[in-house]
């Protein structure tokens, strides 16, 4: 059996306040429909000789659960498969009400209330946080809160709203926001795990990496587990671990991003690694002809405009890949490909003429490339092109 995962986003699906226990969802039958659909975008078998009606292993068991406004897939496959899945999504949720700047008591929102908040507990995610902030020169920034909240495009995708409803903000009130977003007016002190800010204005937001928190948290249990393999997908952030029960590599597939939802530019066949896209294509929308996307630039306040659709890095920890994947498609080809290589990661980029540029021959051997008929072109980015 081969299994295929897809790249891709998966909006949020309720309001702010939604509960993440899953007989919750259950119980509301507008989000149950979308768990139904999003569980077949999620993860499809491709003709590699399965037959109808055969048989699953006993080693091979999954589970869909919505949380941190996605829904998340962990497949594991292992004798022990269901309580892994059990204590694996058990650690999901937590991650949700740790961070999410939305949850009452969070260490986010006992922040962005208080100016200071001890951040111990989940310090590789603030320390890498500002790493990345402080490399990227802002391009990534975790107090960006002012800025996405202005543009809200975490309400598409709600069940109740309508799309023609968002538009481009008061120019004015983009800029005021923009005043409000500045990396270097946060203090963190590494010993105490303290964050701090002098300046009331500031708020941070660990949306962009707190999927890739939740995935790092739930990998450890498969680790702890002995599992032979497993994988765990938010849509655009995916862990694989080990391998499969056949003792194949995981076959994920990076999505078109001018294509369908089902559409991909190539697969790749990953072990033991993360993957972390960013693309225009996951929540925008269009307003006299201009396409508005979700990733924000927080020098300018705007959608990130740096001639990319696609970025996708792959490295031993999601968190730093979502920071990086989310800086790199801020700061464009070039300066992107920098920072990737500052940071000794693998990257893909696609820009808007269709060039899928690679910083590595390593991406060649683990990638089938199948956007040639849709007009891609895959080349070997080399920092001294012309």
């Amino acid at each position: 059996m081969c299994i295929v995962y897809k790249v891709k986003y998966l909006s949020f699906l309720g309001k702010s306040d939604i509960n993440n226990e899953v007989h919750d969802l259950r119980n509301n039958i507008k989000k149950l429909g979308w768990i139904l659909v999003l569980t077949v975008i999620f993860s499809q078998l491709v003709c590699c000789g399965k037959i109808q009606g055969q048989q699953k292993k006993a080693a091979d068991d999954s589970s869909y659960i919505f949380t941190m406004g996605t829904v998340f897939e962990i497949r594991v496959f292992s004798d022990d498969a269901d309580s892994i899945i059990r204590e694996a999504e058990q650690k999901l949720y937590a991650c949700d009400k740790l961070i999410s700047w939305r949850r009452e008591g969070s260490l986010a929102e006992q922040f962005n209330t208080k100016h200071e908040a001890d951040l111990s507990d989940i310090s590789p995610v603030i320390e890498t946080a500002l790493d990345v902030s402080r490399n990227s020169r802002g391009a990534f920034d975790l107090t960006v809160l002012p800025l996405s909240k202005l543009w809200a495009f975490d309400r598409m995708g709600d069940s109740e709203f309508d799309i023609s409803e968002m538009k481009v903000p008061d120019s004015d009130a983009i800029m005021e926001a923009v005043d409000k977003v500045d990396y270097t007016q946060l203090l963190y002190d590494t010993a105490t795990g303290m964050l701090t800010t002098a300046n009331p204005d500031i708020h941070i937001e660990l949306g962009a990496i707190g999927k890739g928190y939740a995935i790092e948290e739930a990998k450890k249990v498969f680790k702890d587990s002995g599992a032979v393999g497993g994988l765990i997908s938010a849509g655009s952030s995916i862990c694989v671990y080990g391998t499969k029960s056949d003792g194949n590599d995981f076959r994920v597939a990076l999505r078109d991003p001018r294509g369908d939802e089902n559409s991909a530019i190539g697969i790749l066949s990953l072990t033991d690694t993360t993957i972390s896209t960013s693309g225009d294509y996951e929540r925008y929308f269009e307003q006299d002809g201009v396409r508005y996307h979700h990733i924000l630039d927080p020098r300018t306040g705007y959608p990130a405009d740096s001639g990319l659709m696609q970025v996708t890095i792959i490295c031993e920890d999601s968190v730093l890949g979502d920071a990086l994947s989310t800086a790199c498609f801020v700061l464009g080809l070039d300066e992107g490909m920098k920072l990737a290589g500052q940071y000794g990661v693998l990257a893909i980029f696609v820009d808007n003429d269709k060039n899928i540029w690679y910083n590595s021959p390593d991406i060649v051997n683990m990638l089938e490339f199948k956007g040639r008929n849709s007009g891609y072109v895959l080349k070997e980015y080399n920092q001294t092109r012309s």
